[in-house]
């Protein structure tokens, strides 16, 4: 029975900030966002993925990063829109929860049940609600990319000293293969993350079987195709590959960020990476590559939803946020040597201004 509630009270702490925040952002999303169900839903889902990405960096700080992502302009201008079938959402929520709840009890795995719950709710999500280019399932994907991508990173190369490195599950390659595939058939900018995946997979000593790399492979070159295709070889060119060579681009970029999350967002994000690369280098450079990637494309790409597309960018500076915060909490817990903690707490609830000035101003607009 001990062990019972040891295992409870452990997910509890792993996954409750998670639940939170996008349990608080579902409530924003329906009431202050007067978003239609299925959207919500799928929104919330999001936000679920990526604060998990950032449990390792704080109990509070996650729950406070999860938020200010949800609020930012670019996040919250996804609220409008018409309405889907509630019939349609409430089946793929339903079947979603009881395919993750079955895998987890017959497998006795938490991991390979949320996972599985996570790709049906997506393909029914997609295939019921969502269109082609869906800008949303786009952000969801992204979302639970970057989560397995983090969690394989933290598993695979843990901070020196702390805990073992052990291989990567199962799942984690395959997760990150069936969201990459999933995510180019809607959107190939999805595929901008294969650099990432590739390096993260290189860092994990991942041994995976001939089959594993050649459906890869596939999958990038088709993502590199529709690409092209879709953003390079159209009537109205929509992509200027020297864009990157204008200084005016370069400050529209920079703007759009601190749009977000304002000056200081910025010096966080630097400050979140730097010590990344510090302590967890092979996670600072997976998240750099795919920052990169995306950066390169806010550059030459000159079409519409530029700001949504790019939503990956935001919700990695929101990670290096976070990261910067939690950072600031342990030197202050150290400084002032409190070994349970206290301060790496008290330090990471200020974070909460953040999304609460960004609720200010959606009530306010």
């Amino acid at each position: 029975m001990k062990l019972l509630t040891s295992e409870r009270r452990k997910l509890l702490r792993t996954w409750g900030p998670a639940f939170m925040a996008a349990g608080a952002s579902w409530l924003l999303l329906m009431t202050v966002g007067e978003t239609p169900l299925a959207r919500a839903c799928g929104l919330s889902l999001a936000i679920l993925g990526v604060t998990a990405s950032m449990r390792p960096m704080g109990f509070v700080a996650s729950t406070a990063g999860g938020l200010t992502l949800a609020l930012c302009p670019v996040f919250w201008s996804q609220t409008g829109g018409g309405a889907a079938e509630p019939a349609t959402i409430v089946i793929a929520a339903a079947a979603a929860f009881f395919a993750m709840l079955a895998s987890a009890i017959l497998l006795k795995r938490r991991e390979v049940g949320i996972g599985l719950g996570i790709g049906v709710f997506v393909i029914l999500f997609w295939s019921q609600i969502g269109t082609p280019q869906s800008l949303r399932l786009t952000g969801l994907v992204s979302a639970w990319l970057l989560y397995l991508l983090v969690d394989m990173i933290m598993l695979t190369n843990p901070r020196p000293g702390i805990k073992p490195a052990v291989a990567p599950k199962p799942w984690q390659p395959l997760g990150l293969l069936l969201l990459l595939a999933i995510g180019s058939v809607n959107d190939p900018l999805v595929v901008l993350f294969a650099p990432a995946i590739l390096l993260a997979l290189f860092l994990s000593y991942a041994r995976l079987p001939a089959w594993f790399w050649l459906a890869l492979m596939l999958t990038v070159l088709a993502g590199l195709v529709l690409l092209a295709r879709t953003y390079f070889m159209t009537a109205t060119p929509v992509v200027n590959i020297w864009g990157w060579r204008e200084a005016t681009r370069w400050i529209e970029l920079g703007q759009l960020v601190i749009a977000q999350f304002s000056v200081l967002g910025i010096a966080l994000g630097v400050i979140g990476l730097a010590r990344l690369a510090r302590w967890y280098p092979p996670l600072g450079v997976v998240t750099m590559f795919a920052y990169a990637a995306f950066v390169v494309f806010g550059l030459v790409y000159l079409g519409r939803n530029r700001e949504i597309l790019l939503l990956p960018l935001m919700i990695i500076q929101v990670m290096w946020m976070t990261y910067a915060i939690n950072t600031f909490g342990q030197w202050v817990n150290k400084s002032l040597a409190n070994d349970a903690g206290l301060w790496i707490h008290v330090v990471s609830a200020v974070y909460f201004v953040v999304p609460a000035i960004l609720l200010l101003n959606i009530l306010n607009s």
